[in-house]
């Protein structure tokens, strides 16, 4: 792969595309999924579940362009939305269908502009999912892969089943991208929390998501993996020291790590800016290396942060890691595709 090109890229951009919610509406029952025009966006269904809201700001490429116009950014690395990912409720057949028919209207969306997009995959097979992956990347040229905190069909991300997809992410060297799951309840061991969902649930469900992920092993079994964590790893940077006392002293003692300390780990992820504050921007860059941070945005949705590149710039870093922050370190980490 050659250089993106790119001096201001956005890790964290969500899409779905408008061609594939009007070709679901045209055909009945695609892959089980059934969509409709509302009065503001679409309603989409999947087997085994409500139907769910698509914000018309999901959908709208134009939106997209005057955004990156509005806040100098030059390019962002799109991600379908997670609330468009294969359902529990899918059939095998159907989720692998569904996950290939997102891929191409993704792919066809960004229309080879940019740095790239990620791919989604069905996991009622991990091992075909793996496969599904090396073609999305190698056949079809897609630049990694968005995942959930809560993968379907999984315990969690520390779930042993995923490791033939996890082999398959380090060998094909591409990210992913790690999203908490925006549809149904947050933070489901907090009671009385819905409120909540999106300011700090959605940070709990990472924060469990990737502690697990580290005191399982993994990291040490997949030393290659290139994961980004959102919204700045939800609280997992800013209280990696509790992490490792409860590892040194309490219950988490009995998970085996290769490493001293869960917090050694931090510095393998990649997280991005999505944290609202220049002091936070700068405490992450400060806690994990500068080579670790990416710019996100969390576009379109209003919650993310209006002006990010302003943030990054405001954080009083070093002018060069302000550069690899704002767009080099995804550079970086995109051109370094094992195949390449």
């Amino acid at each position: 792969m050659e250089s993106i090109g790119h001096s201001v890229v956005d890790a964290h951009a969500h899409t779905v595309p408008l061609a594939l919610l009007e070709e679901v509406a045209r055909r009945s029952d695609l892959d089980g999924v059934s969509a409709r025009k509302l009065e503001r966006g679409w309603a989409i269904e999947f087997p085994g579940a409500g139907p769910t809201v698509v914000a018309p700001f999901l959908s709208k490429s134009e939106l997209r362009e005057e955004y990156r116009t509005r806040t100098g950014i030059d390019g962002q690395l799109l991600s379908p939305w997670d609330g468009v990912l294969p359902a529990p409720g899918m059939s095998a057949a159907d989720a692998r269908s569904w996950a290939h028919r997102v891929n191409e209207a993704v792919l066809a969306e960004a229309g080879g502009a940019g740095p790239g997009t990620l791919a989604v995959v069905a996991l009622d097979d991990p091992e075909q999912a793996a496969k599904d992956l090396e073609s999305a990347v190698v056949h079809d040229g897609m630049a990694g892969l968005v995942f959930s905190t809560n993968p379907v069909h999984c315990h969690d991300l520390a779930d042993r089943r995923l490791d033939p997809l996890w082999a398959a992410v380090e060998g094909l060297g591409v990210p992913v991208l790690v999203h908490p799951p925006s549809i149904g309840p947050a933070a489901q061991g907090l009671p009385d929390s819905a409120e909540f969902a999106n300011a700090y649930c959605r940070l709990v469900d990472t924060t469990f998501g990737f502690a697990r992920l580290i005191l399982s092993g993994a990291l040490d079994r997949f030393p290659g993996l290139r994961l980004i964590t959102v919204h700045g790893g939800g609280f997992l940077p800013y209280q990696g020291g509790r992490l490792d006392g409860a590892h040194r002293s309490e219950r988490l003692s009995s998970y085996p790590i290769d490493r001293d300390r869960p917090s050694d780990y931090l510095c393998d992820l990649y997280f991005d800016t999505v944290t609202m504050t220049p002091d936070a921007i700068r405490y992450l860059v400060d806690t994990v290396g500068s080579e670790q941070v990416l710019l996100g945005t969390d576009f379109p949705f209003p919650l993310g942060d209006p002006q990010p590149v302003e943030r990054v710039r405001e954080a009083g870093l070093a002018a060069d890691v302000t550069t690899a922050v704002l767009g080099g370190n995804l550079d970086r980490l995109l051109t370094r595709n094992a195949r390449a």
